[in-house]
């Protein structure tokens, strides 16, 4: 957004499609925006949990800390796997 004569960061998310980027991704991003001189946030102002669910495969988002897959009911674990398959 445009805030006294210049550009900053209001909100940003680690949401996404296809690459579920894990919440510790936020370095890379804070590097970025600095790099250019873009004020920004502490933190993602809405970060997204993601898991690949090792018994489907599935993608998932987790809410209220539920590490469970919402497609086939199978734990996930509790740090990030959504790596490309091998």
């Amino acid at each position: 957004m445009r805030e006294a004569e210049r550009w900053t960061v209001g909100e940003v998310s680690n949401q996404s499609t296809g690459y579920c980027p894990d919440v510790a991704s936020w370095s890379a991003v804070a590097h970025a925006l600095d790099d250019v001189g873009i004020e920004r946030p502490y933190g993602f102002t809405h970060e997204v949990v993601f898991r690949r669910c090792p018994a489907c495969q599935e993608h998932n988002i987790v809410r209220e800390d539920d590490f469970v897959c919402v497609f086939c009911g199978s734990d996930l674990p509790e740090t990030w796997n959504v790596d490309p398959i091998q």
